[in-house]
């Protein structure tokens, strides 16, 4: 009885791998052969619907304000100066409407490693598939661009959702993919 229950068992454990190792592999095949517009188009897919999550369940489009700190990595949206949720976010890059290009965050020295501590992965992605937008730091580009970087990013880094911030007297737009979301009153101590 001991012998028969060691070997259901020891099946039982290597049928689980090989269904993971088929999984992981079937991902891989995937990203690994996936065109740049298949791969655009899916993640555009993703993070539409992440970001219908995060209007549905979390009202992200009904704030009166918005404040985004690197040194904690939050981004925060209130009501009458009070905060109603709190976003631990990944700065994916930045579109200047000055010179009209894009800048990876993981270029730019001005952005705090906190909030770009994943982002790399996307360019290693790049680097790999030979995806040029994905693996130059700074490319000329639009908005549109911007949020193209941001579906991408959000697909790849599994990010559940994404935004866009007005900065230098709103001559530059500035790029999220979100890592975190929780109520500003689940936060709070009682």
């Amino acid at each position: 009885m001991k012998f028969q229950t060691i070997i259901l068992l020891t099946t039982i454990t290597l049928t689980n791998c090989t269904t993971t190792d088929r999984k992981d592999k079937s991902m891989t095949t995937e990203l690994d052969t996936i065109s740049y517009q298949d791969l655009l188009n899916k993640s555009f897919e993703y993070l539409t619907e992440q970001q219908e999550i995060c209007k549905d369940k979390y009202k992200l489009s009904t704030y009166q304000n918005w404040f985004y700190d690197q040194e904690t990595g939050e981004l925060t949206f209130s009501d009458n100066g009070i905060k109603k949720l709190i976003i631990k976010y990944e700065d994916v890059g930045s579109v200047s409407l000055k010179s009209n290009t894009w800048l990876w965050s993981w270029a730019n020295e001005t952005t705090e490693d906190l909030v770009k501590s994943k982002i790399g992965l996307v360019r290693e992605f790049g680097e790999r598939r030979q995806f040029e937008k994905l693996s130059s730091r700074k490319w000329t580009a639009d908005e549109v661009d911007g949020w193209e970087m941001t579906s991408i990013a959000a697909y790849l880094l599994k990010a559940k959702g994404g935004y866009r911030v007005k900065t230098n007297n709103d001559s530059l737009f500035q790029y999220f993919i979100f890592k975190e979301i929780n109520w500003a009153d689940s936060l709070t101590t009682k």
